[in-house]
């Protein structure tokens, strides 16, 4: 397609969308923007846009806000919703994706809009386009979350570590613990595990056991069960979250109280970048190391140490 002839773009709008008004994406995209993961988050209603080609019949933008607590927000429970669009999408058409929800969410009557966005190191380009037109467009960055994440390379895990990490995973190694997969988990079982030890960092757990439940039932092609074991205990879990082919998120992780002098996660986490390895993963979050921008020094200080790049993570609103 020439210069001269620029794509004409058709903006849909539905509320509360069944499966099949929801168009395919005309690339491989994120997991929390695909119609089986935006229709089974919670919250109503659901306002889901989209810019389409006619040409090909597949949208080159999409978005869904959902409305709780009198706000518009994007996601309703993922670990971001936010806008994605093509690499060929022109900015103007950004902004009019962009006018579109503004306009559709002050009519609805809310106090405002909060769209958290994907970390910037996995599109720095497009983030930096997004962000450019929100700002413009009138939000303000409410958070900035520090996100931290591992490149995955042919290269070994141990490559990466600080000589500190490097001497626990030895440890981990040296005293017999295994990793695998686990296949069909007990989901009472594991969701007691993780409560119990988010409980005990004071960790907020995002998710009930019938929620848990229902993401490994519905997502199970991509969100495998990570552990770490000594012999039949159980001694660190999480889950590997395929957000995106190329990207695995470090979700829900929790370790055995009585193996705190063993650093189990480094071994879990390596576990994790093998994972990787083998299924041409390039990157691996460990998600962010802030809450609503406050630092955890000692969660960054970790990750750091085992080689992890960070980045930003933004959080926009517009009051109304």
């Amino acid at each position: 397609m020439s210069s001269s002839e620029p794509a004409v773009y058709e903006l849909l709008q539905v509320e509360n969308p069944l499966p099949e008004q929801i168009p395919p994406f005309c690339q491989d995209g994120f997991l929390f923007l695909q119609a089986r993961h935006l229709l089974n988050q919670p919250d109503r209603p659901l306002h889901y846009f989209a810019l389409l080609n006619p040409k090909t019949g597949q949208s080159e933008a999409r978005c869904a806000v959902f409305i709780r607590d009198d706000w518009a927000i994007s996601p309703s429970a993922a670990s971001f919703g936010s806008i994605e669009f093509s690499d060929e999408l022109p900015d103007e058409e950004i902004v009019r994706l962009v006018d579109a929800v503004v306009t559709s969410s002050k009519k609805l009557l809310v106090q405002g809009i909060r769209i958290v966005n994907y970390p910037d190191c996995y599109l720095p380009f497009h983030s930096q386009r997004l962000r450019a037109v929100l700002l413009d467009a009138g939000f303000a960055v409410k958070y900035e979350e520090l996100n931290q994440h591992l490149p995955v390379s042919p290269r070994s895990f141990t490559e990466h570590l600080h000589t500190a990490e490097r001497r626990r995973l030895r440890k981990c190694q040296q005293a017999g613990f295994t990793t695998q997969i686990r296949e069909n988990p007990d989901v009472e079982t594991l969701f007691a595990f993780i409560r119990k030890a988010r409980l005990r960092k004071n960790l907020p757990l995002s998710m009930s056991s019938k929620e848990l439940a229902n993401l490994l039932t519905n997502f199970g092609d991509v969100c495998p069960v990570f552990t770490v074991c000594d012999g039949d205990q159980l001694i660190a879990t999480c889950l590997g979250i395929r957000v995106a082919p190329g990207i695995l998120y470090y979700f829900l992780p929790a370790d055995h109280e009585d193996y705190q002098q063993f650093s189990s996660s480094v071994l879990l986490i390596e576990s994790l970048y093998t994972y990787c390895q083998q299924h041409q993963i390039p990157l691996l979050d460990l998600g962010i190391s802030t809450s609503r921008g406050i630092r955890n020094e000692g969660l960054i200080r970790f990750k750091s140490q085992l080689g992890a790049v960070e980045s930003a993570k933004l959080v926009f609103e517009m009051r109304f």
